[in-house]
């Protein structure tokens, strides 16, 4: 009797762990829980910028460009915009992509560039974003608009 339990609660356990294994949203087409965990991932990513917390912020980025860019040379080019609120305004996801369209509040503090000084005040900005579902969780596409660069080949 006891070893049946056992081989139930075994059992169990791991019927319980397979549900939690979300490989199985690449084959969905765009369900609710799909796009549940989509603004969730959202949602972590601008919350990290907010806080700063640009570790986090890196790791939610596509794997192609984790892979071609280091954390350190990522650190480059993150933190000299502040952004101080964000706001999803819309979700379109087709299969494995999807479309995100947010608002964000952002500001550039006072910075000198050799002998050039500027700062951007809080401003309000939309924009859409691309985030791609790539095995077992979605990932906000790197791309910089300023010089058209991504590592993304789809």
């Amino acid at each position: 009797m006891k070893r049946l339990l056992v081989i139930f609660l075994t059992i169990i356990t791991l019927a319980g762990c397979a549900s939690m294994d979300r490989r199985h949203f690449v084959e969905d087409l765009g369900s609710p829980e799909k796009e549940e965990l989509l603004r969730q991932r959202v949602e972590e990513f601008w919350s990290a910028f907010l806080k700063r917390d640009y570790k986090k912020v890196y790791e939610i980025f596509d794997p192609f460009f984790r892979a071609r860019r280091s954390f350190q040379s990522y650190m480059n080019i993150a933190g000299i915009i502040r952004y101080h609120e964000f706001e999803i305004k819309n979700i379109k996801i087709e299969g494995n992509v999807a479309k995100v369209k947010m608002r964000v509040v952002y500001s550039v503090p006072k910075m000198k560039f050799k002998h050039l000084e500027f700062k951007v005040p809080k401003t309000s900005r939309e924009f859409e974003e691309t985030w791609l579902y790539i095995y077992d969780n979605w990932y906000k596409e790197f791309y910089l608009k300023s010089i058209d660069v991504r590592f993304t080949e789809y």
